[in-house]
């Protein structure tokens, strides 16, 4: 484990409040049915209402999916009359429906239904039996019918109430419902949860069911690895911004991935594109619908035919490119591909280059206004116009030269394409801890706005963090989590792009290792991002640092570094050991592509500086890799890096089931068990498929834990892995467990450190999983009470033992008795007390009722 860095950090936020994303999003058609999104606000009784009610949501439509046809809301009456309100897609309008009659059919713009919140309010008046449905707070229909009492059941997406079963659901989003009772609010779901299966009523404290959640806060804070690929050579990316798609430029093929439809498709190209040295770079041409290759020190232009599937022209080999992470644009203004900065042999640049396109010329532009310093690590971003590049930071020098006091810039630049001049805008406050940036700004110029990633240069395992910036002050604020990212200067670049229709901010990063093989990511994230919580890492930023978190991060930091000690001590290997597995190429997303193993071309050894060459020493150490089930799953490879990102959902679940079964067992799960798992709804051609093409995907990421591998004996598939290599909290925890209750006071003590990071899984619910988490819930717990009975004359020891068990059990009785006891002979009586309350409160809201022992008769 790495010593904790940046524990400093600091928010500026704007003047204006920024609003979080949140709601709960609908799993629909894409699906099959037993994976739709339900969400059920009375699942244990019906709701009675008074006699005037209204039941009020927020809703707006899913983009880039095919089907939209079903019910949004259904409400089921005591009298069993169904008020439902569903879209018709064949029609292209809503249906507004009461009983068996169809009381109002409305449409709704694109633009509202997709990219806004519409509000919709059903009013229920008892005593005259009216039923009004408004939109936007204009009513749309009213009608009139019996109903008997107000007692009723609400529905939202799939429902499976006998009678009223719905499966047919919109890929929607749904958020705050509110139910109002003759105008005062008796019920309210905001849906702002970030995980789990419930929604809290924050009027009464309720609990909505949800199946299949999808919290849309998480999509917004969160970065989703939407893909990885390991690619030999030098690739380089290219993003089309109107088709919402990112080319990978590879010596052999050309990837292209789509978020407007999910999926990876390669095309074999049909003459090799083998000289993509070191440093090139791509750039999709907007305005010819072109994709285009360069590599700036030979002034080698090219250009993709796609019908050819072919490129026009190549360089030379024998070049070392000295344009490393150089800034580029196609500005509207003449079409041609502008090129600012760079680095190389020493040297920072300032120089601005100039390719037109249509006649095939190169040449360098002289520049007015202010001085553009020599620089790298740069972000740049255009206007929509594009006749001005916002360029942001870097690092450089004065005179470009790298031994004479070089530094970090933190100014924003407008360059001027049609008078080729920079105009300096604003210069940011020096941050306490220095960062560069990826090298593209999204610009907003509705609001002003740049966002941005940034990261520091001076560690190989390292962040990147999203950042919103002001285009007129000098002004930013983190927003979202951050992502891994393995930094070691010219061997790394990172990217920043925003598909429009799609509403999404996609990060690529590139890592070319000495072996010469590229390991590509591609995360995504929903747009707007929320900004970062309290609880995100602690990242690069100005400011100061509060002390309270400095010594709640110092501790969390102690912790860790206790509990990477104690898993670091070996343990007996699971299955027996294997040959590692190679390294190939994973160029599809489930497409029916084969994988193409690729032969890597000659290292090319780059190391510029004395800090790069310690870098590289540095990630050579060797390390221990690790997999934590217990509490929320984590992966962190053999280099200490965290790859937990790098389990999609499919990926994640086929590793459980497949690790979870042979750590419990030793004899893994059945092919049937897994294609009934996870690809019930495909025949069994298709499953094994997927099965094939999946099981690459995971072996590619296992192979960086060490000596780690799914492999297949007889009709079962198993973990295989060297506990040298790789520990897994899971199997720790069994090993413990087979010796009952004659734990000793050291193995207690492993056991404590492995359940206080919580619950086993307690972020992850599958069906098949849920037995199995209780059951290793139950086995804790018994090893927790047969810990408190064995250790009675250890006050401080006990109450560990009991803070674990409240962990497992909040309404643990024994462990109430133990940690109250203890606290009072340690002199912490007001503490004890604030335990019991707490426990008597946490009783009260489980059981709906009062806790019958007081605090002396718990003291005994």
């Amino acid at each position: 484990m790495k010593t904790i860095t940046y524990l400093c950090f600091f928010v500026f936020f704007f003047t204006t409040s920024y609003s979080q994303s949140y709601g709960l999003r609908f799993y629909s058609h894409e699906v099959v049915q037993e994976k739709r999104t339900s969400l059920n606000l009375t699942p244990a009784a019906p709701l009675c209402l008074k006699d005037e009610a209204d039941i009020s949501f927020d809703f707006n439509f899913t983009p880039n999916h095919e089907i939209y046809f079903g019910y949004i809301v259904r409400i089921i009456t005591a009298a069993n009359l169904n008020i439902d309100l569903i879209y018709n897609q064949r029609e292209r309008n809503f249906n507004f429906v009461v009983g068996e009659r169809l009381s109002h059919v409305f449409t709704m713009d694109s633009v509202t239904l997709f990219e806004k919140w519409n509000h919709c309010n059903i009013h229920l008046n008892r005593k005259t039996g009216e039923i009004s449905f408004s939109l936007n707070q204009h009513r749309i229909s009213s009608d009139r019918v019996q109903m008997g009492n107000n007692c009723c059941k609400l529905f939202f997406g799939t429902n499976n109430y006998e009678g009223f079963q719905t499966v047919d659901i919109p890929p929607m989003n749904i958020r705050d419902i509110r139910i109002t009772e003759n105008g005062v609010l008796t019920h309210n779901w905001p849906l702002d949860e970030t995980s789990g299966n419930q929604g809290k009523d924050q009027v009464q404290g309720g609990m909505a069911q949800v199946t299949n959640a999808e919290w849309i806060k998480t999509r917004h804070q969160n970065w989703e690895q939407a893909q990885t690929l390991h690619i030999a050579g030098n690739p380089s990316i290219a993003f089309d911004k109107e088709n919402e798609r990112l080319y990978i430029i590879a010596t052999d093929s050309l990837y292209t991935l789509s978020f407007k439809s999910p999926g990876v498709s390669a095309v074999k190209l049909s003459q090799p594109h083998d000289t993509l040295l070191p440093g090139n770079q791509s750039v999709y041409n907007p305005y010819t619908h072109s994709l285009h290759n360069f590599y700036i020190d030979q002034r080698q232009f090219s250009t993709y035919n796609f019908a050819a599937r072919r490129w026009d022209a190549g360089a030379a080999r024998d070049i070392l490119t000295v344009y490393w992470q150089a800034n580029k644009f196609i500005s509207s203004t003449d079409t041609a591909l502008y090129i600012l900065g760079g680095y190389g042999q020493m040297k920072y640049k300032n120089e601005v280059q100039r390719y037109h396109i249509a006649t095939h010329q190169w040449d360098s532009i002289a520049t007015g206004g202010d001085y553009f310093m020599p620089r790298y690590l740069a972000a740049l971003g255009t206007n929509t116009a594009g006749d001005t590049a916002y360029v942001m930071g870097g690092y450089g020098s004065y005179n470009g030269n790298q031994v004479m006091n070089p530094k970090y810039y933190y100014d924003l630049l407008a360059f001027d394409v049609r008078h080729h001049s920079f105009k300096r805008l604003y210069h940011l406050k020096e941050p306490d801890k220095q960062f560069c940036f990826a090298n593209s700004l999204v610009i907003d110029e509705t609001e002003h706005a740049y966002y941005g990633l940034i990261y520091p240069k001076d560690q190989f395992n390292s962040t990147l963090q999203l950042i919103k910036g002001s285009l007129h002050s000098p002004e930013y604020q983190l927003l979202g989590a951050t992502i891994p990212y393995q930094f070691h200067d010219v061997q790394s670049f990172a990217d920043l792009f925003y598909c429009s229709s799609g509403k999404k901010l996609v990060a690529v990063t590139l890592y070319t290792s000495k072996e010469q093989v590229t390991s590509i990511n591609i995360y995504t994230l929903d747009f707007p991002p929320n900004a970062v919580e309290a609880t995100s890492p602690a990242v690069p930023v100005p400011g100061k640092f509060p002390l309270g978190y400095l010594l709640a991060s110092l501790a969390l930091a102690a912790a860790g570094f206790v509990a990477w000690k104690l898993l670091k001590a070996k343990s007996k290997p699971v299955v027996a050991s294997l040959t590692p597995v190679g390294i190939a190429t994973l160029p599809v997303h489930d497409t029916g592509i084969t994988p193409v193993i690729h032969d890597a071309p000659p290292p090319v050894a780059v190391h510029e500086t004395a800090e790069e060459l310690a870098a590289e020493a540095e990630v050579t150490a060797p390390a221990k890799s690790r997999v934590c089930l217990f509490g929320q799953f984590e992966v962190n490879d053999k280099t200490g890096a965290d790859c937990t990102r790098q389990f999609t959902p499919l990926l994640k679940e086929m590793f459980l089931l497949i690790s979870i079964y042979t750590l419990r067992s030793g004899k893994g799960v059945s092919s049937e068990k897994l294609y009934a798992t996870l690809w019930k709804d495909k025949s069994s051609k298709d499953a094994q498929n997927n099965r094939s093409v999946n099981m690459v995907k995971l072996k590619g990421i296992l192979d960086k834990l060490g000596n780690c591998n799914i492999a297949k004996l007889g009709d079962r598939w198993v973990l295989q892995y060297e506990t040298a290599d790789l520990d897994i909290d899971l199997a720790l925890f069994f090993e413990l467990e087979q010796h009952g209750g004659s734990l000793n006071h050291k193995q207690v003590r492993r056991l404590l450190q492995l359940l206080s990071r919580g619950n086993f899984l307690y972020d992850t619910s599958y069906p098949w999983l849920e037995d199995i988490q209780s059951e290793i819930s139950g086995k804790a717990l018994n090893l927790l009470s047969e810990a408190l009975a064995r250790f009675h004359s250890d006050p401080g020891f006990l109450l560990e033992i009991a803070n674990s068990i409240f962990l497992f059990d909040p309404v643990n009785e024994e462990a109430l008795r133990v940690k109250c006891k203890n606290l009072s002979l340690l002199g912490r009586h007001s503490m004890a007390k604030a335990v019991f309350e707490k426990f008597a409160r946490e009783y009260q809201h489980m059981y709906g009722e009062e806790f019958q022992q007081s605090f002396h008769e718990v003291m005994g």
